[in-house]
């Protein structure tokens, strides 16, 4: 699936350094992709969340994963202007807040979910700028 997404995806940029900008449009190094363009190792837990922002969901159903929770999707979208390492600690910080709220059967739309998230962002160095 990746694969044929980074094929598809290629064809619309120019230049020499479209495999580079793909890694950064997912958030992972080269050598990271390579190994799941290759088949190498397949890609995890946050991992997954930053290819479904780009490729769409059914990357979820393709490797045979549940689908991450609707809510978390919007959070992470929120934040699509962000790449490389940053978009990488987003989908860290958002795939142990949805485990941690999976294990305490509390959804992404309740009052609870908001100081898991923000423990979660805390962890990763995503806060909010104190200058705004």
């Amino acid at each position: 699936m990746i694969g044929l997404a980074y094929k598809r995806w290629s064809r619309s940029q120019a230049g020499e350094e479209d495999f580079i900008a793909f890694c950064d449009l997912l958030g992972y190094p080269p050598s990271k992709v390579l190994g799941w363009l290759h088949g190498e190792f397949l890609p995890e837990g946050p991992e997954i969340l930053s290819i479904a922002r780009t490729l769409g969901t059914e990357v979820y159903s393709t490797l045979g994963l549940p689908e991450v929770d609707p809510e978390l999707l919007k959070v992470y979208h929120a934040f699509s202007h962000l790449r490389g390492e940053f978009r990488s600690r987003l989908a860290q910080a958002l795939w142990e807040a949805e485990k941690e709220m999976k294990e305490k059967g509390i959804s992404a739309n309740s009052p609870d979910a908001g100081g898991i998230l923000s423990a979660a962002f805390t962890k990763w160095g995503i806060a909010p700028n104190p200058k705004q």
